[in-house]
């Protein structure tokens, strides 16, 4: 291969290249600052919960950074080649938070709490919804989740982790592995318990929850596969919140 056909198979730009040598070293360094950004959002107090937030963000420029130009085409920035997939990415989205909603009220009625209240809690605090009115604490919390984490995600889990690991393996492994990173990182989201120095995990449906992440990681993997580019995986991504929000306002809380 001469070094004009490298360049239009590589990822990492020359910049990159030079920092990692090799794209998966990369991916991992980004993995666990990312992880640690989200998981101070997360566990940290209200006034840093903004952190979830810029995780999510600067996930939308990581490509733009490290990728060469081939590199964006391969992760899935591409043109839209089959527009019905985009459709099929927001019946799919939305039909798998109906189903892990429906899961989670199973274990609603031992007591716990639902995991998508979880998730809400993190984004704005009981406390704090009840300062405002109903229809801006919706809002707030819903047009963010529709745009920010469906957008950075995709292009991180997805995209780059995902043709990362197909570079070296293949399509199945590829899928398998985004998806492990997908539901390994959204643990912090649901099952913790924290009361003052004791950290307690609900081992049943915590695990239960990392199934239905990395489930829910293999449809939107399916979405971008099929499709053929990433917006389809960013539809079903945003159509899942959507979902999400609209059962947790008007039915949990």
């Amino acid at each position: 291969m001469n070094d004009s056909q490298d360049a239009e198979q590589t990822l990492l730009n020359r910049f990159s290249l030079k920092l990692f040598k090799q794209p998966w070293i990369l991916i991992v360094v980004l993995y666990v600052i990312l992880a640690i950004i989200r998981g101070f959002g997360v566990f940290g107090s209200e006034n840093i919960r903004i952190l979830i937030m810029i995780g999510f963000i600067l996930m939308w420029f990581l490509p733009f950074i490290f990728y060469t130009k081939s590199g964006w085409k391969r992760i899935g920035l591409t043109k839209l080649k089959n527009p019905l997939w985009l459709l099929w990415g927001f019946l799919i989205g939305g039909a798998a938070a109906l189903g892990v909603f429906g899961i989670g009220m199973l274990f609603t009625l031992n007591g716990k709490e639902h995991w998508f209240v979880s998730i809400i809690n993190q984004a704005m605090s009981p406390e704090m919804r009840e300062l405002l009115p109903f229809a801006s604490v919706f809002f707030i919390t819903t047009v963010p989740s529709m745009i920010f984490s469906p957008i950075g995600e995709e292009l991180f889990f997805r995209g780059m982790i995902h043709e990362t690991t197909k570079e070296k393996t293949n399509e199945f492994h590829a899928k398998v592995t985004n998806s492990l990173a997908f539901a390994t990182v959204h643990i912090m989201h649901y099952g913790f318990i924290i009361e003052g120095a004791t950290i307690e995990y609900l081992f049943g449906s915590g695990s239960v929850w990392f199934l239905l992440m990395f489930g829910l990681s293999m449809l939107f993997s399916l979405c971008r596969q099929k499709s053929g580019n990433i917006f389809s995986a960013i539809i079903a991504h945003s159509s899942f919140n959507l979902i999400m929000c609209i059962t947790t306002f008007f039915i949990l809380v």
